[in-house]
């Protein structure tokens, strides 16, 4: 049973801002945070136990609003990656951090930071590996 091309699911990207090349899908975009947080902020467990049904609606509810958009907390800074392809030209000289760089040859707009060692997000939670590609900088897409 293989789904017809009109009922997949809208694939998601992001692109450089400046010249449009895609850089990452939503499978190349590491996840950190947990969406229920968002749902469910921290509180007494016998009344979460008591709103179960609700909150697995709220939860059902929220995914699919969330599914459209890669990131699922607004409060995050950027798209974090894992270490990409693209990347070889300037992790290829060893260094712990930098600059992320975008792939274009004639773009080379400074699209983020990485660290080895790992980046605060503005969700507070640290990620590692730190490849972060600042929101700002790229657009988010979907290819059909």
């Amino acid at each position: 049973m293989e789904a017809s091309p009109s009922q997949r699911a809208p694939r998601r990207r992001i692109r450089c801002k400046m010249c449009r090349q895609e850089l990452a899908g939503r499978e190349q975009i590491l996840k950190h945070g947990s969406i229920l947080e968002i749902v469910q902020p921290e509180g007494d467990e016998s009344e979460t136990a008591k709103s179960s049904a609700p909150a697995e609606q709220d939860h059902e509810s929220l995914t699919k609003a969330v599914d459209l958009s890669i990131l699922t907390d607004p409060s995050c800074s950027g798209y974090f990656v894992e270490p990409l392809k693209w990347m070889d030209h300037f992790l290829k000289d060893g260094s712990l951090s930098g600059k992320i760089i975008c792939p274009n040859a004639r773009c080379k707009a400074k699209l983020g930071n990485y660290d080895w060692a790992g980046a605060h997000c503005g969700c507070k939670e640290w990620v590692t590996p730190g490849f972060c590609i600042n929101r700002s900088k790229v657009d988010e897409i979907t290819l059909r």
